[in-house]
């Protein structure tokens, strides 16, 4: 193990080093807050370092369902594949990989209702200050995105809204994990996540996290369908959804 990995384990492990990084990061703009801390910390939870696993938490995908099933607690973060596999490539090839996926219309409104709720978090709240306060409404919020690129690339950059494939993929678009799950199949695909890595009790899966909306489709019409795909074109295209 390098120093480098020896030293951010060292970090994990401490909740005085966290509560330092935590207080420092207070200082800091919004938009670097949860980056620096995620960057200085272990990615492997002590669930995925027992079960040689690595579970790629894209947000809004019902990750907190899953992993609560197959290790019987939350999951940890939102970790890129590709950050698991700077900070340690040995375990990263050996290790089964797997996440979920979600339609971008669909992911994209739960994202915005659960943050413009409070999310989890001070990090959550401070964003829902910052980024959507006076936002009268989902079109508003589309629109802006659309029309102020200083708005977009900061919201864009956070974790509920950044891409799929950022999580997920490599620069190419090459999915750097061995399975990828459904968020509109999760049950069978849940199963068969469980199948792989030889769980023999299935839990069923719970509902975690749910923010209480209409369908999704409901907050649509063509301009912000557009505007949409426009923003998650390349999950559109990786994953194989449509708008």
């Amino acid at each position: 193990m390098s120093l480098l990995i020896q030293t951010r384990y060292r970090l994990k492990k401490s909740p005085l080093a966290k509560s330092l990084i935590l207080g420092l990061n207070d200082r800091l703009p919004l938009e670097v807050r949860d980056r620096l801390y995620r960057h200085l910390v272990d990615p492997y939870s002590e669930q995925e370092e027992n079960n040689d696993v690595v579970f790629v938490h894209v947000p809004k995908t019902a990750g907190n369902s899953i992993f609560q099933a197959l290790f019987g607690v939350p999951a940890h973060g939102h970790d890129p594949a590709e950050r698991y596999r700077r900070f340690d490539a040995e375990r990263f090839a050996r290790y089964y990989k797997f996440g979920f996926v979600r339609h971008p219309l669909d992911r994209l409104v739960s994202a915005y209702a659960y943050l413009e709720k409070g999310g989890i978090g001070r990090y959550d709240r401070a964003f829902r200050d910052k980024y959507l306060r006076g936002v009268s409404g989902f079109d508003e919020f589309l629109r802006r995105l659309a029309s102020r690129p200083r708005y977009r690339r900061r919201v864009m950059r956070w974790i509920h809204f950044r891409p799929q494939a950022d999580f997920l993929c490599d620069a190419q678009g090459q999915p750097l994990v061995d399975y990828v799950g459904r968020y509109e199949n999760i049950d069978a695909d849940y199963r068969r996540i469980a199948a792989d890595l030889r769980i023999g009790r299935v839990v069923p899966l719970a509902v975690v996290n749910a923010t209480a909306r209409r369908d999704y489709r409901d907050y649509y019409d063509s301009e912000l369908t557009a505007i949409a795909a426009r923003l998650y074109r390349r999950d559109f295209e990786i994953f194989g959804y449509t708008p």
